[in-house]
């Protein structure tokens, strides 16, 4: 697993980094889990709101998929691939900031089922990845931490 700034990046995971979208994607057969990455779940804060389209809704590459707000920011989750919506984490719902606390884990924001497979090879590797987040890392003096889930 990389790490750069106390942020994890891991190996098995491609990446989605677009100005303000950092998302991370896991395939699983046919379909793909997408979450927000380490350090966007640090540059955000305490998350304390998602809210995810619902199941069956299609969304190109770029379109919201789920909106998340903080106690900093409140803004949009993009789809990293075109796809339809299969699922929000129904996690989510009792505790948003299991995003804070498992980014990679428990807190996935959506499966879905991508109509275009080869967007996934857009994706970034986690070394790639690592390397676009290098100076960004640097110039917003970002040094990700994991919060305490809410209600453990």
């Amino acid at each position: 697993m990389g790490n750069l700034n106390g942020c994890e990046f891991p190996e098995e995971l491609r990446y989605y980094v677009e100005r303000a979208q950092w998302l991370w994607i896991r395939a699983e057969g046919m379909v793909v889990r997408v979450g927000v990455t380490d350090p966007a779940q640090t540059r955000a804060g305490r998350i304390l709101v998602v809210r995810v389209k619902p199941a069956g809704t299609f969304r190109e590459r770029g379109r919201p998929i789920a909106s998340i707000e903080s106690g900093k920011w409140a803004g949009p989750v993009m789809a990293p691939v075109s796809g339809e919506l299969l699922e929000a984490n129904p996690e989510l719902e009792k505790d948003p900031s299991v995003i804070n606390s498992d980014p990679y884990g428990k807190g996935w924001v959506a499966r879905m089922r991508p109509s275009h497979a080869e967007q996934l090879n857009d994706l970034l590797s986690a070394a790639t990845a690592q390397e676009r987040f290098r100076g960004i890392l640097e110039r917003e003096g970002i040094h990700c931490h994991r919060l305490a889930p809410r209600n453990p």
